[in-house]
């Protein structure tokens, strides 16, 4: 389904590969410079894949689909942030990125607005790429992850903006 889709976007067959990946439990779909795919053909790409998981051979390429897929869904995002947000009890009172002074402080502030020590959860990568870093001693399943979705509905709401971008870093060392 999703091959003939990308087929009838423009792209050429054999340029590309769709397969499930155990590892990322999602279909990727991987475009090669042999499909003859641009910029151009972003929407159709992105009306026949998503959500799965696409990635061109040439980062600059995958960077600026994501850009545009981002822009695709920048009010969706917007709008299920300020209702994960109004849920739990944390719209009003967000912090003001204007009455900061610097990002670090800004994001310090976005800890404690999710419940976190200032400094615990988020670093500063760069000048503008968050990083959610898990301590070393996690807590119990249900109390890690309620307080960890918490902190990613913050970021979710107060990214949307532009002003930083996200970034992840597996959990390679708590693997078997």
């Amino acid at each position: 389904m999703i091959e003939r889709k990308l087929l009838d976007c423009g792209l050429k067959a054999g340029g590309f590969t769709v397969k499930y990946e155990d590892e990322l439990q999602s279909i990727e779909v991987v475009i090669k410079s042999a499909a003859g795919a641009g910029s151009e053909q972003f929407p159709c790409i992105f009306d026949a894949v998503w959500p799965e998981i696409v990635a061109f051979e040439d980062r600059a390429t995958t960077a600026q689909y994501y850009a545009y897929v981002s822009d695709q869904l920048q009010d969706q995002i917007l709008a299920d942030a300020q209702a994960g947000l109004k849920e739990r009890g944390l719209l009003d009172g967000f912090p003001d990125r204007s009455r900061y002074k610097t990002l670090a402080d800004y994001i310090r502030a976005l800890e404690a607005h999710a419940g976190f020590a200032p400094g615990s959860a988020l670093q500063l990568d760069g000048e503008n790429r968050v990083t959610i870093v898990f301590p070393e001693s996690i807590e119990p399943a249900e109390t890690s992850y309620e307080r960890f979705a918490t902190l990613l509905v913050v970021l979710k709401f107060a990214s949307a903006s532009g002003e930083f971008t996200l970034g992840f870093v597996g959990n390679e060392k708590y693997r078997d």
